[in-house]
């Protein structure tokens, strides 16, 4: 570009000046564009001082632009005031005429500029002059109008133009970078106000832009304890910010300031939770940004206390048990943590707050405390164990699980033979679900144990404070806590003998709580693993699962006390006592005591509790023989079972009025029948003697109990034709039951008596034959009339039973035969019938 003289840049500023001053909008609208060209044009270093010659006539009138009433005209102003600055080095002048322009137009408390674009120039123009200043080295001659720009920027922070308020917290950044802390520190704190309204945006990139600006701003404020606790209270909420990257800067702030920080040393409580919150992050990106970040801060503060850190980093070595998936922090990271350890009681406060995502927050940051901190925070067990009991059973699955994974990590690292004794007070004092959650999760992840502690678990949770609780999720707890018990007791030393007390503990509360769980009607999963507890002490016993019972169930079965009283069937000591007799079933080393626990239910809990147990008995009654009848000794189980019968089931089969008294008929009758279904050879020793109460059993109201009577009649063997007759005729009329069912069986059931014939003459005998002939011929006479039933089952059921009575009595068969065959309007049906079972084959004469 050629050289231009004096005169000719006289007189172009002169034109370009009235040119300016012109009223037509277009005119200097188009004036002022090719000025910008021009100068855009200029960029040799030679033209340096040209342009710096026209700026100086100009850039009063390029500034009296800035109120021009035209927006394109102020647009034009700003953008050729950018353009002479860009290309000019900076001069304190020109910065005080700018700045004080800027203030003007963007610094007042009522909005003076009205275009959204413009002000984002303005803004945009403040940020190019701290750049250029600073870039400069010269960042002193703001020292006059820090409280200009201060005007300017709280304005725009406050603008309702996002995109001016990010160009703000930029400018912010930029002036806190190379400002003097002791020049604007008396402006920090309006401008702290300004942006912590930013905090809350619609826009996540305002937050961002506002979090930024108050990290470098901390710098700068003042250390008295209100500011920076505001400062902290105001950006700390945005940890649980949804947009990953708002979190991640609160994290860079937290870094910056543990970095840069004149007093951070005292402020390390405060700042640490907003980088530690990060490295429990949701998003990888934000945990992979900090982390090197946080790595970084802990070499600072490792390189600021090397002396003491280096003698501890010799002894502090990992635990053998340290989480697999977690890498340890370093011996900085982790000192600068343990000096900040009265956060904790703090962060503990939180895990109870009624916003979901404040607890799991808190949890979060709790967990990255205890990874840090380790043993050094043992002391401080006591203080959070309630709190951290209580997040293990927060409504929020997702709140609970982090509770876990912290009572996990606390069973590592803590110190264990200095926290047990804690646990265990905590669980003596507190007997609920939370505390039983936490306590295992952090006894199961420790290494230590001794039998001495396993032992003294053990006659804890025998308590009925445990293990007669009636909560599912406790009784889950309990069982897997049992589980621990039996891994841990591997590695402890102890004799035999009293691995065996132990052991026997374990099985008891086990299946205690397995029977409340039953009767509760429980998952199946809180079930399966009581099973797996009691097969492994099982073996740990070197016993069947049968053989564990017949050993130990007693002391199970002596614990259910308090049963005399009218008990409702939901009460603790009913739902135990049903639950272990579902689980254990009668077995002889323990009748004894079950009946006496049984006959104080009958005698005292109410009529529904009464018929629980009963039906619970009636269950168990069907697995008799394989439970009282083992194959190595069944000398003493006839007797057993006549105890049993004698004392449980035979009161009440006699007849008594009442609903109850009903109810518990057919239970007795049920039980009767279940026992001659599991052991029908020796139930013959008890059958005769009930023989009597069987027929008004027979012809019961309750069908239900004429059912289990009439499946129970075959097995009565063995008795005379005095002592069977009353119940074979009271089967017969069986035949006509309203249940369909019951004739079938009724049908069947009498084919199958058969009575023993004895007396002390020939006469006598032959007299009981011809009594019993007698019912045999009616016998016949009825099932051959059902037979021609349409009824399928009853049709089929009655040829069955011809079928066994023909093959036993052919004379009496032919005869019932023929007397049939003369009244009876299927002849050719019946003449079949007849060929078919017939054994003789004595013709029979049709009726003509």
């Amino acid at each position: 570009m050629s050289q231009i003289k004096e005169e000719e840049i006289e007189e172009n500023t002169k034109n370009a000046c009235k040119e300016l001053e012109s009223t037509d909008r277009a005119h200097k609208t188009k004036i002022l564009k090719q000025m910008l060209e021009w100068v855009e044009s200029c960029n040799e270093e030679g033209n340096t001082e040209l342009l710096a010659d026209y700026f100086d006539r100009l850039y009063l009138h390029l500034l009296k632009c800035y109120h021009d009433r035209f927006e394109s005209v102020r647009d034009g102003a700003v953008r050729l005031v950018d353009a002479y600055l860009e290309r000019l080095p900076p001069m304190d002048f020109n910065l005080l005429n700018v700045v004080s322009t800027l203030t003007e137009r963007m610094g007042q408390a009522e909005t003076v500029e009205p275009s959204e674009e413009i002000r984002l120039l303005y803004i945009g123009q403040l940020h190019l002059m701290v750049r250029k200043y600073a870039k400069m080295g010269n960042v002193g001659v703001f020292r006059e109008c820090y409280n200009l720009l201060v005007k300017v920027l709280n304005k725009a922070i406050r603008d309702e133009y996002p995109v001016v308020q990010r160009e703000a917290c930029t400018t912010l950044v930029a002036l806190c970078a190379v400002a003097e802390t002791a020049e604007l520190r008396p402006y920090t704190e309006q401008l702290a106000v300004a942006l912590y309204g930013m905090l809350n945006h619609k826009h996540a990139p305002a937050r961002i832009s506002a979090v930024e600006a108050l990290g470098r701003l901390s710098l700068h404020m003042d250390a008295s304890a209100e500011s920076m606790r505001r400062l902290f209270g105001e950006v700390s909420p945005l940890l649980m910010d949804r947009m990953p990257l708002v979190r991640r800067e609160v994290g860079i702030m937290g870094v910056l300031m543990l970095m840069d920080l004149l007093d951070r040393y005292s402020f390390f409580e405060r700042i640490l939770p907003l980088v530690l919150c990060c490295l429990k992050d949701d998003s990888p990106e934000v945990r992979s940004h900090i982390l090197p970040l946080w790595v970084k801060c802990g070499k600072q503060y490792y390189d600021e206390n090397e002396a003491e850190l280096s003698q501890q980093e010799i002894s502090d070595l990992p635990v053998d048990n340290y989480p697999k998936d977690v890498k340890r922090p370093t011996i900085g990271c982790r000192g600068l943590v343990q000096r900040s350890l009265r956060l904790l009681t703090l962060i503990t406060r939180e895990t109870t707050d009624w916003k979901d995502n404040v607890r799991l927050h808190s949890l979060k940051l709790l967990y990255q405390f205890v990874v840090h901190a380790e043993a050094a925070m043992t002391a401080k067990f006591y203080e959070i164990y309630p709190d951290v009991s209580h997040a293990c059973c927060d409504a929020v699955a997702e709140v609970s699980a982090e509770a876990a994974k912290v009572a996990d990590l606390m069973g590592r690292l803590l110190c264990y033979d200095a926290w047990i004794e804690h646990g265990f007070d905590g669980l003596q004092r507190n007997a609920r679900e939370s505390y039983m959650k936490c306590f295992y999760y952090m006894f199961t992840a420790s290494n230590g144990a001794s039998y001495e502690h396993l032992i003294r678990l053990g006659k804890l949770l025998r308590d009925t404070e445990y293990s007669h609780t009636l909560k599912p999720g406790f009784q889950l707890y309990i069982l897997k806590l049992l589980d621990t018990m039996l891994d841990k007791s591997l590695k402890v030393t102890a004799t035999q003998e009293e691995l065996q007390s132990l052991y026997e503990s374990i099985y008891v509360v086990g299946i205690k709580v397995m029977a409340l769980g039953y009767s509760l009607n429980s998952d199946n999963s809180d079930l399966n693993v009581g099973q797996r507890v009691m097969e492994r002490v099982a073996q740990f016993l070197d016993l069947t699962l049968d053989q564990l019972h017949e050993r130990c169930f007693h002391l199970a079965l002596a614990d259910v006390q308090n049963l005399d009283a009218a008990l409702e069937d939901n009460v603790e000591p009913v739902l135990l006592l049903d639950g272990l007799i579902n689980i254990g079933h009668l077995r002889r080393s323990y009748l004894k005591l079950l009946i006496e626990r049984v006959k104080i239910v009958f005698e005292y809990c109410s009529p529904n509790a009464q018929i629980r147990i009963f039906s619970s008995l009636s269950m168990a009654a069907l697995h008799w023989s394989s439970t009282m009848l083992p194959a190595e000794d069944t000398q003493d189980s006839p007797s057993m079972l006549k105890t049993f019968v004698s004392d449980i089931v035979e009161p009440y089969l006699m007849w008594k009025a009442g609903a109850n008294a009903e109810s518990m008929r057919t239970l007795a009758m049920a039980t009767l029948c279940a026992l001659s279904q599991s052991a029908p050879e020796a139930v013959l020793e008890v059958l005769p003697s009930l023989v009597q109460h069987m027929p008004s059993l027979l012809e019961d109201r309750n069908s239900s109990t004429r059912n289990y009577a009439i499946k129970t009649v075959h097995y009565f063997r063995g008795l005379s034709v005095e002592e069977l007759k009353p119940l074979a005729y009271a089967a017969m009329q069986r035949m006509d039951d309203p249940s369909a069912g019951i004739r079938s069986m009724a049908a069947l059931a009498v084919s199958k008596l058969s009575p023993v014939f004895q007396g002390d003459s020939e006469e006598d005998v032959k007299h009981q034959h011809e009594v019993w002939d007698t019912f045999i011929k009616r016998a016949m006479d009825l099932l051959l009339l059902y037979h021609e039933s349409p009824e399928k089952d009853i049709k089929k059921a009655a040829e069955l039973s011809l079928e066994n009575l023909a093959i036993d009595h052919p004379e009496a068969w032919t005869e019932r035969c023929q007397h049939a065959l003369n009244m009876s309007h299927k002849q050719d049906e019946l003449l079949k019938l007849y060929e078919k079972l017939s054994i003789n084959k004595v013709p029979l004469q049709p009726k003509n």
